[in-house]
């Protein structure tokens, strides 16, 4: 997509730099979105050399800890020197009161190496004159003839050889270790270059920019003048960064030099002193009687022999109190066991008596219920028949009553004369004979149908209530069972929790006595444990005894060999000591010209001001925040659609002419796309 050029406004650029306000923080901000500017690429080249001022930082502080360890690993090493020094001058001290041996001039050429000459003469002088006196102690004790001479040449050989491999095998494995520290620093400068990539606000804000799909070409006279800007206002910058990194790897080679020559000195002094603690580590049986570590040793191994028998004695005691709790407890427990059976046959004979005296009680009693309701019953029919003769008496009464009523009739009918009217009376007595006879008959039947139902319900009655009798005696014999076997329960439940609590203490006896022989046996295992370890000792310790021995008797013939050893090691120190001297005095001059570069840096600053250049990255600004279509406003208002920005004036003209398409991408926008903005 091609920008739209337009001619440039006819403003005055003075009254348009009136316009734009200047930030306090120009350098210091970072815009968040649109295309990048000059402030975005002033902050991206500041913190590209913020990220290599990084990496040198620490880089120098590994060259820093490193040359203080050094430091350390120096003076300890002094330390032994001086030590090592007057331990040899007291030798030279005490040599000369023995008597004087004859010497010869062959033996006195080659007993000692010679000095190397070193700018202290003092030092070379005092070494010349040790050598001397060591020369004149040692030659007479030389010159001895020496018994088994080639036997302990042979000897000397084969451990000089294995010291050599032993030599060959350090410096591969501190070649490795350099390796591997260099490849490890390499990774933590990759890290630490990462790791400020990854924090970095332009890489990201660049990753973002690149990651979008539509993007605002600018005029190539705007890029044109940024560029020329960028080249302008970066050299100043840049120079004192060049000088700044130039002194930095000066510095790191210094550093890097100190550190490899300190190194060689802290191998070849770390050499020595393994000599040295060999020597001092293989003594004789009167050096080891004399020495009071040994003589602890013993005092230890004594008590520990004798706290061994200690405790032999008290885990044969302790055998034996366990043995008898063991046999006391099971006695005790079959002692309970017989109590508890004889206790339990007892308890069930007096429930079996007592079961069949409750059954029989039960049975009588049931058979005594059942006579009483046989009897009840009985009484039942006997009242029936007695209602049912009263009932027939007073139908016999009644029948007596009409019949005597009838007679009256009769008489009184004599006396009637007129027979009309008795005929009428006799009818009417006849019919009423009929109804009353009508009336007794059905009166009959109803109390014979009364009586034959009264008498099938109390055939009835008596056979229920015998079933009854029958089913309470079920019942109750059930409740009698359910009686016993609830109290047989009781019982049970009874002997059950005194069997359980018996079992429970009976558990718990068992559990803390197994406690106490758990506790024994692990004293007893600990026990053993401490005798084979005292065992081991005793015989760790005569070996090394042994071992001290024969090392002792090795170094005493290596000695000569050390001390030529030892000289070498001196003067190589004070040629350290005159090369670190070297070092500072280098050190000191490369400080006092970074100085003079900064002074000159200052004064180049004071003497040529940028203030054109402020101009043109202020006109550049205004061109890039003026709307592309008029170059008259500010852009304030941006289109959602694609991302472009231009002014509300040319926005509202476009969207009243029906020209709604962007004048960039010719994307299509309506009034809702319109998002106002503020530069």
């Amino acid at each position: 997509m091609s920008a739209v050029k337009r001619a440039s406004s006819t403003e005055d650029p003075q009254l348009v730099l009136k316009k734009v306000k200047k930030s306090a923080t120009a350098l210091d901000e970072l815009s968040e979105f649109g295309q990048l500017t000059q402030e975005d690429v002033v902050y991206y080249q500041k913190e590209a050399i913020y990220r290599i001022l990084n990496l040198f930082r620490h880089k120098n502080r590994r060259l820093k800890k490193d040359l203080d360890d050094l430091a350390a690993n120096y003076s300890k090493i002094h330390k032994y020197y001086s030590l090592l020094n007057n331990w040899w001058s007291e030798v030279i001290e005490n040599f000369k009161n023995f008597d004087v041996v004859d010497s010869t001039d062959s033996i006195a050429e080659s007993l000692l190496v010679g000095v190397d000459e070193s700018d202290d003469d003092a030092i070379a002088k005092d070494l010349h004159q040790k050598k001397l006196k060591m020369i004149g102690l040692l030659q007479p004790l030389l010159s001895k003839p020496v018994s088994n001479r080639e036997e302990k040449t042979v000897l000397l050989t084969e451990s000089l050889a294995n010291l050599n491999i032993f030599k060959s095998q350090l410096e591969d494995e501190n070649k490795l270790l350099k390796d591997k520290i260099e490849e490890l620093n390499q990774e933590l400068d990759q890290f630490i270059t990462a790791k400020d990539r990854s924090e970095s606000k332009t890489l990201s804000r660049l990753s973002d920019n690149s990651k979008k799909d539509v993007k605002e070409e600018l005029p190539e006279v705007k890029q044109e003048i940024i560029s020329t800007e960028l080249n302008d206002a970066d050299k100043q910058v840049l120079e004192d960064l060049k000088v700044e990194l130039s002194g930095l790897k000066t510095k790191n080679n210094i550093l890097s030099e100190k550190l490899e020559e300190r190194s060689a000195k802290v191998a070849q002094l770390d050499t020595s002193l393994i000599n040295m603690s060999n020597k001092i580590a293989n003594l004789t049986e009167q050096d080891l009687q004399q020495c009071s570590i040994y003589q602890v040793m013993l005092n230890k191994n004594l008590e520990l022999s004798s706290e061994l028998s200690k405790v032999k004695f008290n885990s044969s005691k302790i055998e034996s109190e366990f043995s008898n709790l063991e046999s006391t407890t099971t006695a005790y427990q079959k002692s309970l066991e017989a109590k508890l059976k004889a206790e339990l046959d007892s308890n069930n004979t007096v429930v079996a008596k007592l079961e069949t005296d409750l059954n029989r009680i039960r049975s009588d009693r049931d058979e005594l219920n059942a006579k009483l309701s046989i009897l009840k019953a009985e009484k039942g029919k006997s009242e029936l028949v007695e209602e049912y003769q009263q009932l027939n008496k007073i139908l016999e009464d009644r029948i007596q009553a009409l019949e005597s009523k009838f007679k009256d009739v009769e008489i009184d009918s004599d006396s009637i004369n007129d027979l009309e009217t008795l005929k009428k009376q006799n009818k009417i007595l006849s019919n009423e004979l009929k109804q009353l006879e009508d009336a007794f008959k059905q009166t009959r039947q109803l109390a014979n149908n009364k009586l034959t139902k009264y008498s099938e319900s109390d055939a009835l009655i008596n056979k229920l209530t015998a079933e009854k009798n029958k089913a309470d005696q079920k019942y109750f014999q059930a409740m009698r069972s359910k009686d016993s076997l609830t109290s047989q329960n009781k019982i049970l439940t009874l002997n059950l929790s005194k069997q359980t609590d018996l079992i429970e203490s009976l558990k718990t006896n068992e559990k803390n006595l197994l406690k106490k022989l758990e506790i024994e046996t692990a004293i007893f295992e600990k026990l053993r444990d401490l005798e084979s370890k005292y065992q081991k000792d005793l015989s760790f310790q005569t070996n090394k005894t042994k071992e001290l021995e024969i090392k002792f008797k090795s170094i005493q013939q290596n000695n000569g060999e050390l001390q030529a050893k030892l000289i070498q090691k001196q003067d190589a120190l004070n040629k350290q000591e005159a090369l670190f001297s070297e070092l500072k005095s280098t050190n000191q001059s490369q400080q006092s010209k970074i100085a003079s570069l900064e002074s000159l840096l200052t004064k180049y600053r004071t003497n040529n001001p940028s203030t054109t250049q402020d101009e043109e990255i202020n006109q550049a600004l205004l061109v890039m925040t003026k709307c592309q279509l008029c170059n008259k406003n500010f852009k304030n208002v941006a289109l959602k659609v694609c991302g472009h920005c231009f002014c509300l004036e040319c926005i509202n003209d476009r969207l009243n002419s029906r020209m709604r398409k962007c004048p960039n991408c010719n994307k299509q926008f309506s009034s809702y796309d319109t998002l106002n903005i503020h530069l």
